[in-house]
């Protein structure tokens, strides 16, 4: 009942929030102790986002930058929860009938730029410093989080 732009809002100011936060070097650190009780609550979260809205990744995104995950721990961590949630979103939709050849042909063609682009981020991630890393991340959830703030209201 809850209307699509009150999530998309919700969701872009928490990211916002999350990245003026770093920005104001008002450090959230979640430590390996709290972890375990964390996860859980994060996993519903995402779930209860991807189900509602399709985009999770910025909750987990926040997460594992909190837990200050080296980069490639961080890019197996959310490349591994990526692959696990579309394989059963991807189940779920198709009890939908909502495939159709020309959908399933858009989906295959812009897969194969998901994966050149995949590519092309592993083959300089180790070029990229860590610090580097993090402060691509914090932009880009800075894009995300003002994109649905503006999808929300427009």
């Amino acid at each position: 009942m809850l209307p699509l732009w009150v999530l998309n809002l919700s969701l872009g100011i928490m990211v916002l929030i999350f990245v003026a936060s770093n920005l104001l070097r008002l450090n959230f650190q979640i430590s390996p102790r709290l972890e375990g009780a964390f996860s859980p609550i994060v996993g519903v979260v995402g779930g209860f986002l991807n189900g509602m809205t399709n985009a999770a990744g910025p909750a987990l995104a926040i997460y594992l930058y909190s837990l200050k995950l080296p980069k490639k721990e961080f890019i197996k961590s959310i490349a591994t929860i990526f692959i696990v949630t579309k394989v059963t979103q991807l189940v779920a939709v198709s009890t939908w009938n909502l495939f159709t050849p020309s959908r399933i042909l858009l989906s295959l063609e812009v897969t194969l730029f998901i994966l050149a682009g995949f590519y092309a981020g592993l083959k300089i991630q180790d070029r990229v410093n860590q610090r580097t890393f993090n402060r691509g991340l914090l932009a880009l959830l800075f894009v995300i989080g003002v994109t649905l703030v503006v999808r929300s209201l427009i």
